[in-house]
């Protein structure tokens, strides 16, 4: 697989991982991740940032749990009916998981999940409209 194509396909997992609960609860066709566990959702997580960031075995346990961490929590936000209380709510835990990994990812890894990221919400943004 070509470092663009894995680029690509971990960007479009992220999304599946951050895309609002509307998505996730809507069932809608190629957003299959909403009827995930948290530790399915956080499995393959951990999965696409070992392909893409080229974690090292030292790494991955702690990716790991904290994407488990977090999908528990998110888990328990997408519950909320305040679309902005629960967007907000996110957009927290998003910071304070972003902070927990850039201790354990290298500078340059921590970049590219960024950048991954950011490609994320262009292309869920472009889905909204």
């Amino acid at each position: 697989m070509t470092r663009t194509l894995r680029l690509t396909v971990g960007a479009i997992a992220l999304l599946l991982i951050f895309v609002p609960s509307a998505y996730s609860q809507g069932n809608q066709p190629g957003m299959g991740h909403g009827n995930q566990t948290p530790e399915e959702r956080a499995k393959h997580q951990t999965e696409m940032m070992k392909e893409n960031l080229s974690l090292t075995a030292a790494q991955e346990p702690k990716v790991s749990a904290i994407n488990l961490k977090y999908a528990k929590k998110m888990e328990d936000v997408r519950k909320i009916t305040d679309t902005a209380v629960q967007h907000k709510t996110f957009q927290n835990l998003n910071k304070q998981k972003e902070g927990e990994l850039k201790v354990v990812l290298t500078p340059d890894q921590f970049k590219s999940y960024l950048k991954q990221v950011e490609e994320m919400k262009a292309r869920r943004n472009g889905m909204q409209h």
